[in-house]
């Protein structure tokens, strides 16, 4: 059975009406929605407003409340813009009829113009590196803890100078990680930056923690959560059923918040896209 085609699917999304749609929540670990699966879903609603020739090139959105796990989602898309060169659309989603999002979507036709990008950093390949999902499978059992089934994660992971979970000690705050598809898939390109959008948003805070040797879960913390996301896309002919790179870089924290930026590459070296996110990061009194 496929690992990934019920995320897929899960990311789809009814139309009711004109500027109306319906979304399917995914079950998160601590019982919300799983921001990623919100901005992706909100993309696709924004998407299928628009004419084909306008391709997504920026994304700005806002976590406004906490998704309620097993609930249906609305996202009601406003078009507040319809130019030559570029659309706007504006979604609102909703959850017992509370605002738990929000996002700006724009569109571009696209045009000739001066080219240039940050290299990618020089860092291992994939096939040099553990996997993820292995790694945190030894130190939960080195705890005695049974590791759990991810069925909310359709992508294997492997990072670059992870925190030690069994002795851990600060860090510096800019690291990465590859990531690809754990199946090979079909669909449009439209498809394969929705799930870049889902995976952008997973362990980005992180990056933020490692220099002071915490991880999400450490039990100083009180809440920790994405407060919004930015993103943009440099080129349309990507797929993340090959391997990306993901560099974060946690470059502040302070005032009970973080600040995060990202940048995903493709093997060879192309700017795929950029990220930014701005985090709660809440101690126990």
């Amino acid at each position: 059975m496929s690992k990934v085609q019920p995320i897929i699917d899960g990311l789809a999304v009814e139309r009711l009406d004109r500027l109306l749609f319906r979304g399917s929540p995914n079950q998160w670990p601590n019982g919300h929605v799983f921001g990623g699966h919100v901005i992706a879903q909100a993309m696709e609603a924004a998407t299928l407003t628009v004419e084909p020739d306008y391709k997504l090139h920026s994304l700005h959105c806002y976590f406004l409340r906490p998704g309620i796990a097993g609930q249906p989602i609305i996202y009601d898309v406003d078009p507040i813009r319809d130019g030559r060169s570029f659309v706007t659309r504006r979604v609102v989603a909703v959850q017992n009829g509370e605002a738990i999002f929000t996002i700006a979507v724009s569109f571009h036709v696209g045009e000739q113009g001066l080219e240039h990008q940050i290299d990618m950093p020089d860092v291992p390949q994939p096939e040099d590196l553990d996997d993820d999902e292995a790694y945190y499978a030894r130190v939960l059992r080195a705890f005695g803890k049974q590791p759990k089934d991810k069925p909310y994660m359709p992508f294997e992971m492997r990072s670059i100078d992870r925190m030690d979970l069994e002795n851990p000690a600060p860090k510096s705050p800019e690291t990465g990680y590859w990531f690809r598809l754990k199946e090979e898939i079909e669909g449009d390109q439209p498809l394969h930056a929705r799930l870049m959008a889902y995976i952008s948003d997973f362990a980005f805070l992180s990056s933020n923690l490692r220099p002071h040797a915490m991880i999400p879960r450490d039990p100083a913390l009180k809440t920790v959560a994405s407060l919004d996301h930015g993103m943009w896309f440099h080129r349309e002919n990507f797929r993340v059923d090959d391997w990306v790179y993901y560099k974060t870089d946690g470059y502040w924290t302070g005032k009970g918040r973080g600040l995060a930026r990202g940048a995903l590459y493709d093997r060879a070296g192309r700017l795929l896209a950029s990220t930014a996110q701005e985090c709660l990061l809440r101690l126990k009194k």
